[in-house]
């Protein structure tokens, strides 16, 4: 029953019949609710039905890769964690409390994801500042819009 309201969209009345069963709903009845918070892309009934799937099946790395996949189907949500990148933070703070013509260093200990790539190069255009990103691969210098790597990181 919990998937066939899952899967019709109505998440809410799923939930409320999880709640009101006369015994605990297993790994399989909150599975099929999470499956449905997939399929309609509801990321904050996700991450309450993924705390009680770690509950029941720590152990189980599937049910992780569901709500991955859930935060990443979501466009709205995308954009927010993006705007939340480390080497984006740090770069804005660069640009806030250095001189103009200062060059701006950033060394981070994870790859640079594409979305901050494109951003630090056209942060690097508009602004015509010099960025330079240290990751875990290699130097990327950013000048006037294009990078030191030529878009091969």
């Amino acid at each position: 029953m919990v998937d066939l309201l899952s899967r019709a969209g109505l998440l809410d009345e799923a939930h409320q019949l999880i709640k009101s069963m006369p015994m605990e709903a297993n790994a399989v009845v909150w599975g099929s609710l999470l499956g449905g918070c997939r399929l309609h892309r509801d990321t904050q009934l996700a991450e309450h039905v993924l705390k009680k799937l770690v509950e029941l099946e720590p152990w189980n790395a599937g049910n992780y890769v569901q709500l991955s996949n859930i935060y990443s189907a979501k466009d709205e949500e995308k954009e927010h964690f993006l705007g939340c990148h480390s080497e984006k933070l740090a770069v804005a703070f660069g640009l806030i409390s250095t001189g103009p013509a200062e060059v701006i260093r950033v060394v981070k200990n994870l790859r640079v994801c594409g979305d901050c790539h494109e951003a630090i190069k056209l942060i690097s255009k508009i602004t015509g500042r010099e960025i330079i990103v240290r990751d875990t691969n290699r130097f990327h210098c950013f000048s006037g819009g294009t990078c030191s790597c030529k878009d091969y990181w």
